[in-house]
C-alpha cells in the first residue's frame, strides 16, 4: 500500500546527458555515494530493460568485487527505492524502481529520461529520413542535439569509462555526423547548432577525421572559407604530430571543395552538398531496441578484422538466409553501428528483388541511386558504359559501405560491387549467391533462425520484461511454434501489444492452429505473402517438390525419400533440391540429409492442399511408405541374413529404395530414421499393402546394430 499523505509532488525526471541528476518538480535530489548513482546512472541507461545484479556488480566495480557486492547493490536499490518514493510502504506498488525478473527496472518513458528522449528523437528522424521528409529529420536531429550537456556520467566516477556508458557517447558522436548531413543538405538555418555540436564532439574525439570534415563543410556552408582552410590545417599538423599520418580521403576531399569552388556570398550561396564536403549517408531507421544475432555478429568481426595479419578484410559479404529471418534489419543496424569505419558514407540500396509489388531494380538505376547520394553530377552520361565509369570513379579513393539489400540473383548484384579495397559491400538475398564466392571472393554468412535466447529477447524488448515473467511458459511456447523466425515473433508481438488483456495463452493457442495467426493486411509483414514471394521465383519441378516435402512425416528428408515422393528420377530431384536450398526454402543439415524449417512446412501443407489433387497426394505418400518398405527390407536382410524370408511386391514406378553397401551403411541408415520408422508403421493402415508395409517396418527397428557386430 502507499501512504497518500507521503505522496510527493511533482513527477521525477532523470538526466544522465551529462553530470547525473534526478529531480522532482523544481527539486534536485540529493543521490548519495558514487556507487549508489553509478547504480541509477546504469538504472537510467538500461531503462525501460532489467538491470540484474550480476551486471550491476559487473559496471559498479572496476576489479574483483568484494563478496558482499550483491548485498550492497540490494542495500543502494533499497536506498534509491526511498529517495525515489519516500511514502512507499510496499515495494510492491513501486512506481519508480520495480523489481523485474532478473533483477531491477527504472519505470521511465521519453518525458522523464533525457537518454529516452534523445533516442526517441534519434528515431523519428531517421524515419523522416526513410519518408523523404529531410527538413524535419533535420528539426528532430537538432532538438536530440540540444539535451546534450557533456560525456554521459560526467561527475568523474570510475564507472563513466565503463564501455557501458561510453557507448552513449558513440551514439552521439554518430547523432552529430547524421544531424550535419541532413542540415547542410536541406535546414541550413539550424547550421551553427550542428556546427556547436560538432566542436564538443571534436573535443572529446580530436583523431575522428569525419567530425573535422563536417566542421569544414559547416564553415564553408556559412560562407567562413578562410576559417574552414584554417581548420584543415589545424587538423592536418595535429594527425602529423600526433600520429605521424596524412589526412585521409574524407578531409582531403573537403578541402578539395574548398579550392575548387568560388563559393558567392553567404546570402546567394546554393547548399554545399555534404555527399562532397563529408560522408554520404542514406541508411533506413536502425532497430530500437535490436535484439543481437550474436553467431552472425561474430562471424562478422573475424571477416572484417582477420586474425591472420597475412589476410586483408572481406570486401564483399554475402548475408543469406529464409525469408524473414531478419538479413535487413541486421545489415542495416551493422551499417548504423560502423560509421567510425566507413568516413567516405555508407549508403543502402534496395534491390528489390522480392519486393511485393515493384520489379527487381535494373542496374542503372541502382548506379544512379548511389551517384546520387554521393552528389556526383552525371551531365553527358549517355549509355551505361559511360555510367559504370562514373560509378567506379566515385567509388575508387573512399572508404564506403554499400548494403545491396533484398538481392535476386548474382547478375543484379556484380556491376554494383566495388573494385576498391577500402570499401565494403554488404549483400543480403534469400538466395546463397555462391556465384559471388567464385567471382569476387565473396564471403557468406548464412542467417540462421533465432535461439529460444535470442526469440524470447525479442519478444521481452516488444512485450516488456514483466509480461513475459508473468506468462513465461507462454512466451517460450511462442517462440518455439515461431521457430526462431523474426517476422513470425515481430507479428506475434504486435498482436500480443494490440491486445493487452489478452493472455499469451491464447496467442500461442492461434499459432497452433495454422499460419492464419501470423496473417496480416500489409503485405510486408504477412508471412504467408513473404513465403510466396520465394516460392513464385521457382521452377515448375522444384515448387512440386516444395509442396510434396509436406507429406514427409519428418522435416529431415534424404534425396531418395524425396525422389520417391515427387516420382522423379534422383539427378531431377538433387537438382530440385538444390534449388530449393538456394532459395533457402530447405536447408543441407548434414551430408545426404535435408531439412526444412517448420513455418515453411505449414506453409507447403496449405499449398498442397489447394494445389494438388487428393490422387496425387495418395499416389506420393504410397511411394513414399514403399521407398521405406523396401529401404527397411534392404537393411534388414544384411544385418539380420538368417530372419525367415519376406516376399515382398513390386513397388510402384517411381519408388527409389536405398541400396546399402554393407551393413555399416545400412545400420547408419537405421538408426538416423529410427525415429520415422514408427511413424510410419501407424500411417501405413490405408496402403493396399498396408500390412506386410507395417510388419516389415516393425521387423527392421527390431533390429539393433550393435548386437550384430557394427
Amino acid at each position: 500500500m502507499r501512504n497518500d499523505s507521503a505522496t510527493m509532488d511533482g513527477t521525477v525526471q532523470y538526466s544522465i546527458l551529462g553530470t547525473v541528476r534526478v529531480s522532482r518538480g523544481d527539486t534536485e535530489l540529493a543521490l548519495g555515494p558514487p556507487k549508489r548513482l553509478a547504480l541509477l546512472s546504469l538504472l537510467v541507461l538500461r531503462a525501460p530493460g532489467p538491470v540484474s545484479a550480476s551486471d550491476a556488480v559487473d559496471v559498479l566495480w572496476d576489479g574483483e568485487p568484494p563478496t558482499s557486492a550483491v548485498n550492497v547493490v540490494h542495500r543502494h536499490i533499497g536506498a534509491l527505492r526511498r529517495l525515489l518514493e519516500p511514502g512507499l510502504l510496499s515495494r510492491t506498488d513501486a512506481e519508480h524502481l520495480a523489481r523485474a525478473a532478473d533483477g531491477y527496472r527504472l519505470l521511465v518513458d521519453t518525458s522523464t529520461s533525457d537518454l529516452l528522449r534523445f533516442r526517441d528523437l534519434r528515431t523519428r528522424a531517421h524515419l523522416a529520413l526513410k519518408d523523404g521528409h529531410r527538413a524535419q529529420a533535420a528539426e528532430h536531429f537538432v532538438e536530440a542535439l540540444r539535451l546534450w550537456r557533456g560525456p554521459v556520467v560526467a561527475d568523474g566516477t570510475s564507472v563513466a569509462r565503463h564501455p557501458v556508458f561510453t557507448s552513449v557517447g558513440h551514439d552521439f558522436v554518430a547523432t552529430v555526423k547524421e544531424a550535419t548531413d541532413v542540415v547542410l543538405a536541406s535546414a541550413p538555418a539550424l547550421t551553427e547548432e550542428v556546427l556547436a555540436a560538432l566542436r564538443g564532439a571534436v573535443d572529446r574525439h580530436p583523431f575522428d577525421e569525419a567530425l573535422h570534415s563536417r566542421i569544414i563543410a559547416a564553415l564553408a556552408a556559412g560562407g567562413r572559407q578562410a576559417e574552414a582552410l584554417q581548420q584543415f590545417e589545424t587538423v592536418r599538423r595535429t594527425l602529423a604530430d600526433e600520429l605521424g599520418v596524412e589526412p585521409g580521403p574524407a578531409l582531403r576531399a573537403a578541402r578539395q571543395d574548398l579550392i575548387r569552388h568560388d563559393l558567392p556570398p553567404a546570402d546567394d550561396r546554393p547548399v554545399v552538398r555534404t555527399a562532397v564536403a563529408g560522408p554520404a549517408i542514406h541508411l533506413p531507421a536502425d532497430c530500437v531496441p535490436y535484439t543481437d544475432r550474436r553467431e552472425a555478429r561474430n562471424r562478422y568481426r573475424e571477416l572484417r578484422s582477420p586474425e591472420d595479419a597475412g589476410n586483408s578484410p572481406a570486401t564483399t559479404i554475402v548475408l543469406c538466409g529464409m525469408a524473414g529471418v531478419g538479413k535487413t534489419t541486421l545489415a542495416v543496424h551493422w551499417a548504423h553501428r560502423t560509421a567510425d569505419d566507413f568516413p567516405g558514407g555508407r549508403i543502402h540500396v534496395d534491390l528489390q528483388g522480392h519486393h511485393a509489388s515493384r520489379p527487381p531494380l535494373g542496374t542503372t538505376e541502382a548506379m544512379n541511386t548511389v551517384l546520387d547520394t554521393l552528389g556526383v553530377p552525371r551531365s553527358g552520361i549517355t549509355d551505361a558504359a559511360a555510367l559504370e565509369v562514373a560509378y567506379r570513379g566515385a567509388l575508387a579513393g573512399r572508404r564506403l559501405l554499400l548494403v545491396l539489400d533484398d538481392a535476386r540473383d548474382c547478375e543484379q548484384v556484380r556491376p554494383l560491387l566495388p573494385a576498391s579495397a577500402d570499401c565494403l559491400a554488404v549483400v543480403t538475398s534469400r538466395r546463397r549467391l555462391e556465384g559471388l564466392t567464385v567471382t569476387h571472393n565473396a564471403q557468406m554468412i548464412t542467417l540462421d533462425p533465432m535461439t529460444p535466447q535470442e526469440g524470447r529477447e525479442l519478444l521481452e524488448h516488444r512485450l516488456g520484461t514483466d509480461r513475459i515473467r508473468r506468462e513465461r511458459a507462454s512466451a517460450e511456447k511462442i517462440v518455439e511454434l515461431c521457430a526462431g523466425l523474426p517476422l513470425a515473433l515481430a507479428v506475434t508481438g504486435a498482436r500480443a501489444l494490440s491486445r493487452p488483456r489478452f493472455p499469451l495463452a491464447s496467442l500461442a493457442a492461434e499459432l497452433q492452429d495454422s499460419l492464419l495467426a501470423l496473417s496480416s493486411q500489409d503485405v510486408r509483414t504477412d508471412t504467408r505473402s513473404v513465403f510466396h514471394r520465394s516460392y513464385v521465383a521457382l521452377s515448375a519441378g522444384a515448387a512440386k517438390l516444395f509442396r510434396l516435402l509436406s507429406l514427409h512425416p519428418s522435416c529431415g528428408i534424404t534425396p531418395k525419400a524425396a525422389a520417391s515422393l515427387a516420382g522423379t528420377e534422383l539427378r531431377t530431384t538433387l537438382m530440385h533440391m538444390a534449388e530449393l536450398t538456394d532459395h533457402h526454402l530447405l536447408a543441407q543439415t548434414l551430408p545426404g540429409r535435408y531439412t526444412c524449417h517448420d513455418l515453411l512446412r505449414a506453409y507447403a501443407t496449405e499449398l498442397c492442399s489447394a494445389l494438388d489433387t487428393a490422387g496425387v497426394r495418395a499416389q506420393a505418400r504410397a511411394r513414399m511408405f514403399e521407398h521405406y518398405l523396401y529401404s527397411a527390407e534392404a537393411a534388414t536382410a544384411l544385418l539380420a541374413p538368417h530372419r525367415g524370408e519376406v516376399v515382398l511386391p513390386p513397388p510402384r514406378p517411381g519408388v527409389r529404395p536405398h541400396e546399402f553397401s554393407g551393413s555399416a551403411e545400412a545400420a547408419e541408415w537405421i538408426t538416423a530414421e529410427r525415429l520415422l520408422l514408427p511413424a510410419l508403421a501407424q500411417e501405413v493402415r490405408h496402403h493396399p499393402h498396408g500390412e506386410t508395409l507395417r510388419r516389415t517396418l516393425n521387423a527392421t527397428l527390431e533390429i539393433s546394430p550393435r548386437h550384430n557386430g557394427v
